[in-house]
């Protein structure tokens, strides 16, 4: 009878403690934290922008942790614990790349748990980037920004087809210059439902040997890299766990860009709110935009603030 009760009482708290297992919330908005606070991208300003464009949808709700960076002590960094499990879908948008940030170990854990137990983790651009020493990071993200013999790489064949690029081979993660990049996506992915099978994203960095585990990970999209006249990932998904993990190169925008092009691109916006509704395991919107692009030009909305 003891154990009972005691599994009842789990049952409970993790009702209480975790949206991912209430099934009796008062409305069905989808709580979305935005992690930033460090990164060799202007993570403000992106960070000001995802908030303007997600407010236009009314079901997603955005609050920001700003994390401790690589200037503050380990004490700051110690005591910087956010409660992931109060919300459905955590978006980091940082990246550590070059001055390293280290998470306490209860808050990596806590993050890990998070997601294993059914949450959502939109990985924003750079932050692919971050924490290369970060084992479980590495599995959540499936491919990343990391040297060329760290695990493996992908690159997608004309037909479609994957291929394993072994550790050690091609080169180290990198990319171009940004360009306005000829999509393709692979499949009929929820996040993509009803969307064209081509079209052009405004300013985005395609990276080539993106690498990691590459563990339970689908691509839902590539574009050809010019130097090396190779299909690589522009998008891809990850199941971890009971949770699910979005991660792409897409949303650019530099401390030089007073109103960059990635963050307005219509392509970009649709998808981002659609992963967002994947991620948290809504229905997801799946009207198609009258300004999404098609295959001849991009497609910029005017409505985000400098």
């Amino acid at each position: 009878m003891k154990v009972l009760l005691v599994l009842a009482l789990f049952i409970l708290d993790c009702a209480v403690t975790n949206p991912s297992y209430s099934e009796n919330r008062k409305d069905d908005s989808i709580r979305l934290l935005i992690v930033d606070g460090f990164s060799n991208h202007d993570w403000e300003h992106t960070t000001r922008s995802i908030v303007q464009i997600l407010d236009q949808y009314g079901e997603i709700k955005t609050e920001i942790s700003t994390s401790p960076n690589s200037s503050d002590s380990v004490a700051q960094l110690e005591s910087w614990k956010p409660d992931f499990f109060a919300y459905d879908v955590v978006l980091l948008n940082c990246n550590d790349l070059g001055k390293p940030v280290r998470w306490s170990e209860t808050t990596r854990h806590n993050l890990e748990n998070f997601v294993s137990e059914g949450g959502g983790l939109y990985i924003f651009h750079s932050a692919n980037n971050a924490f290369e020493d970060w084992g479980e990071y590495n599995r959540m993200i499936g491919m990343g920004w990391r040297k060329k013999d760290f695990v493996k790489a992908i690159t997608i064949e004309d037909n479609q087809s994957l291929k394993i690029i072994a550790p050690g081979e091609g080169e180290d993660t990198s990319h171009g210059k940004r360009i306005n990049a000829l999509t393709t996506r692979i499949g009929d992915h929820p996040i993509q439902e009803g969307l064209p099978r081509r079209w052009i994203y405004a300013d985005i960095e395609v990276y080539t040997y993106a690498r990691g585990p590459i563990e339970n990970v689908t691509v839902l999209s590539y574009a050809k890299d010019e130097k090396y006249g190779l299909n690589f990932p522009v998008e891809w998904v990850i199941e971890y766990g009971n949770g699910r993990v979005y991660n792409s190169s897409l949303g650019h925008c530099w401390k030089d860009q007073e109103n960059p092009e990635g963050l307005r691109c219509a392509a970009f916006q649709t998808e981002m709110v659609r992963a967002i509704q994947w991620l948290a395991k809504r229905k997801i919107d799946t009207r198609l935009p009258a300004d999404f692009p098609g295959v001849s030009s991009v497609s910029l909305r005017d409505n985000l603030d400098n």
